[in-house]
């Protein structure tokens, strides 16, 4: 009998590793456009990333989070799957990369964000191409080998914007520099990925196209429309207030992006797990997602209350609040978008790895056409305010349908007694933010106590021993 086991812990790190270097450097060099170049260049950068994250998506397509499902279920059939998907990959990327030179011709943006979509086409090619292997390591859990890709490239990203961006290279230069970077990465995944398996994967295999297809059209249509309704609003001000405006709102968005951060680790992480374990031993898999939907909500609570009061130091020391003081009150909005992304994320993992995609899928659908809609009145009259509001009242809805799937679970799991105690120290601790004016000393201290509580009143004993210890999961 074969014993596996998985440890968490040192996934979760990994994951947190590779999520951080790649948001932590766009982050930066995000910061570095907008100090050195102004509000109207990061717009116009802002604006073609967008872009070219929602054609990035499109190529993706869904492949990588059913590919790492999948891979994690078969593992003894890696090579025929990685064959199958990575033949119908090339298509999507082709398709994508056709409709990312098409979309300056057909929109009314300016001569400089057009020249950088121009640019970074090839970028979502080899991105697109990378995260592909990603999955590949994420279905073997080997994540340390996604870790040292992302590390070695984006170092040596970083290391040439901020040469050249020091000397104030033009900014479609310095985009050339995220294709050269990502183009090293898809080299460095190749070797790896053709070592881990022991077969060259790169070889056509169209059988069975039918069944895959079937199978990826509800993760590609939720992926994409996921991200389209989240993002939608950027291009929105592009196209009706100009780069400017985009800048000052993506500003904030930054800011809350890297925050996300946090569950988009939890989310990774647990993804092939709990994948396995809704087939292999449903009432762990239970117990895996209460305790992700306690922690996240455990964490995002505090980061919510220092975001909304501290609005205006965080965009005073990332950006300078001379061109950037707009973007303040758009950060508070944002904070409470935080909250909810953190609280319903858990269930939507939930209704992912139960095999319910096409849920997920309808409720963005939806959610796209509100934000598209509502923006179209809101945008041209309130501006970045009122596309912030929209996006708010858009992830709202999002979220209660996630909620709503899984209603039962959650109102067992969000109002258990130890968390209600929890709820009640977070509005003496509003109170005194509000009470002594946001003084660093003082929410320092307070956090210290939340920290406390948290540890001895809102995690039960079993809950420490499975984050603290070295969480295993067996399998025979």
């Amino acid at each position: 009998m074969l014993t596996a086991h998985t440890s968490i812990w040192k996934n979760s790190m990994f994951v947190f590793f590779s999520q951080v270097i790649r948001l932590f450097t766009n982050f930066l060099i995000f910061v570095g456009i907008a100090r050195l170049y102004g509000p109207e260049s990061v717009g116009q950068f802002s604006l073609a990333y967008t872009v070219a994250g929602i054609c990035l998506v499109f190529a993706d397509f869904g492949f990588d989070v059913l590919l790492t499902t999948e891979v994690a279920k078969n593992r003894k059939n890696a090579v025929n799957i990685v064959r199958r998907y990575f033949s119908m990959k090339i298509i999507f990327v082709g398709i994508s990369s056709l409709i990312m030179i098409a979309i300056p011709s057909l929109q009314n943006f300016s001569q400089n964000s057009r020249i950088l979509i121009y640019t970074l086409t090839l970028y979502v090619v080899f991105t697109s191409f990378a995260n592909f292997f990603y999955a590949i390591f994420r279905g073997f859990e080997k994540f340390e080998y996604e870790t040292k890709i992302s590390f070695a490239t984006n170092l040596i990203l970083l290391i040439l914007m901020v040469v050249f961006g020091f000397f104030k290279t033009p900014l479609v230069f310095l985009i050339m520099l995220f294709v050269f970077a990502r183009l090293i990465g898809v080299v460095l995944c190749i070797v790896k990925v053709t070592s881990l398996i022991g077969e060259k994967i790169l070889k056509i295999d169209f059988s069975e196209w039918k069944y895959l297809i079937r199978q990826v059209l509800i993760f590609g249509i939720h992926f994409l429309f996921g991200n389209l309704y989240f993002q939608l609003d950027t291009i929105l001000l592009g196209l009706w207030k100009g780069d400017e405006a985009v800048g000052i709102y993506q500003s904030a968005f930054k800011i809350m992006l890297l925050l996300l951060l946090i569950p988009d680790i939890a989310v990774n992480t647990l993804l092939p797990v709990l994948s396995r374990l809704y087939v292999e031993n449903i009432e762990k898999w239970k117990v895996l997602s209460r305790l992700l939907s306690k922690v996240l909500m455990l964490i995002v609570l505090p980061i919510s209350i220092v975001i909304y009061f501290y609005s205006e130091q965080l965009i005073s020391v990332a950006y300078g609040k001379e061109n950037f003081s707009a973007a303040i009150p758009i950060l508070q909005i944002f904070s409470i978008i935080i909250l909810i992304r953190f609280i319903v994320e858990p269930y939507a993992l939930m209704i992912t790895t139960s095999k319910r995609q096409y849920i997920r899928m309808i409720i963005v659908l939806f959610a796209t056409a509100a934000s598209y809609g509502l923006n179209l009145f809101i945008i041209p009259r309130y501006g970045i305010y009122g596309a912030a509001l929209v996006s708010l009242g858009v992830n709202i809805f999002v979220g209660l349908g996630y909620i709503f799937v899984n209603n039962f679970n959650f109102f067992k799991w969000t109002f258990e007694l130890r968390n209600i105690v929890v709820f009640l120290s977070v509005i003496l601790m509003i109170a005194l933010v509000k009470y002594f004016h946001a003084e660093l000393f003082v929410l320092g201290i307070l956090i210290l106590l939340y920290t406390v509580l948290v540890y001895f009143v809102g995690l039960t004993s079993e809950d420490r021993k499975v984050i603290f210890a070295d969480f295993i999961i067996q399998r025979t």
